[in-house]
Formats: C-alpha cells, sequence, structure tokens
C-alpha cells in the first residue's frame, strides 16, 4: 500500500482566468463570456483532484474563451460607431435637402 504512484503535480498551478472571464462577461460579449466563466471554475477543482493535465485544458480553453469573448466585444463597438458614423452623416446630407 505503500508503493502507491502518484503523479507529480506541476510546480503551481494554472491560471483560471476567472476575472477575465468575470470581466468579459460583463463588458463584451455574454455567450462566450459563461462559457469561459464554466471552464474558468473548473480549473482549482480539477488541479486538487490531481487531473493536471485536464486543469491546463480548462485553463487553456477558459483563456481563448475570455479572448472570443472580448473580441466579439471589440468587434461589436466597431461595428456600431460605423453604423452611427454613417447614419449621422446621412441625416447630415437629408437635413441640407
Amino acid at each position: 500500500m505503500d508503493n502507491q504512484n502518484f503523479p507529480n503535480p506541476p510546480q503551481m498551478p494554472p491560471n483560471n482566468y476567472l476575472v477575465l472571464a468575470i470581466l468579459t462577461t460583463i463588458f463584451c460579449c455574454v455567450p462566450a463570456g459563461v462559457v469561459a466563466i464554466i471552464y474558468a471554475s473548473k480549473v482549482n477543482s480539477l488541479w486538487m483532484g490531481g487531473r493536471y493535465d485536464e486543469a491546463i485544458a480548462a485553463s487553456g480553453k477558459a483563456k481563448n474563451w475570455s479572448i472570443i469573448a472580448a473580441a466579439v466585444g471589440a468587434l461589436c463597438i466597431i461595428v456600431y460607431v460605423i453604423l452611427m458614423a454613417t447614419g449621422v452623416m446621412n441625416i447630415a446630407e437629408l437635413q441640407q435637402q
């Protein structure tokens, strides 16, 4: 019973990116942010359960989904600004006529 082989954990647990996931959910894109939060919430429990590879994979997925949420949010803002700028220009042209 003393000869059980337990895997040695890497030095530090991976970052769970929970703060980033929450911020991108609030400010950028809710659907992608929720997925990021789900993966971020799994990281610590997987790590403590000795499932180090799965914890590292969940950390990477949380980071990727947070980046996706931020990119979608930025894209929405850019599209909104473009639409508002062209709309304002169209209104100005109509007023001149």
